[in-house]
């Protein structure tokens, strides 16, 4: 199991940029197309909604 004090430190938290964030100038991932969403601004993933 790992600790806080285990991990790497790369100073990126001070200026802010994450792990996971993507590379300044990088391109929209492929597979992540907003202008393909056959029912925009719907969450199809969400729970429905119990009336």
């Amino acid at each position: 199991m790992s600790t806080e004090s285990e991990r790497p430190t790369t100073g990126d938290a001070e200026s802010g940029r994450h792990r996971h964030a993507a590379q300044e100038g990088a391109g929209v991932h492929p597979l992540i197309d907003l202008s393909r969403d056959p029912h925009p601004g719907v969450p199809d993933h969400a729970k429905p909604d119990e009336d």
